[in-house]
């Protein structure tokens, strides 16, 4: 019994995934990173002509940041308002959250976490893609 309460006092808790993500720095430097692979991408880069992407980065890293429990309050419009009239198909969301899976890695985010994330976007399907 005494070892079985010692390894569990001594097992490490997980980091919050805001953690987990390396905190600020760690989304802007993912959030930096998917918007070079946006514009790489011939899937999506036309739906970002001419988007001011300095406002997509801060709210994006602002809105990341809040939904992982980060110290941030995204105080932006919601998904579905963003998102409206501009007919995103599900082969955008998919390149989307393609571009946003390489950008993790490209930070070396671990998978695990990297699921942790995708989780807490998944939600937001409903709100982006046009039926």
């Amino acid at each position: 019994m005494t070892l079985l309460l010692s390894a569990c006092a001594n097992s490490a808790k997980e980091p919050s995934l805001y953690e987990a993500l390396g905190q600020q720095a760690g989304i802007d430097k993912i959030t930096h990173q998917l918007i070079l692979n946006f514009a790489r991408d011939e899937r999506v880069k036309h739906r970002f002509k001419g988007v001011n992407m300095q406002k997509f980065k801060t709210g994006f890293v602002t809105y990341v940041c809040a939904i992982v429990e980060g110290p941030c309050q995204y105080k932006g419009d919601d998904m579905k308002t963003i998102h409206s009239g501009y007919g995103f198909t599900n082969t955008e969301f998919n390149a989307v959250v393609d571009n946003l899976i390489l950008a993790m890695e490209q930070c070396a985010i671990p998978v695990s976490t990297q699921n942790r994330l995708l989780a807490k976007l998944a939600p937001s399907y409903d709100d982006v893609v046009y039926r």
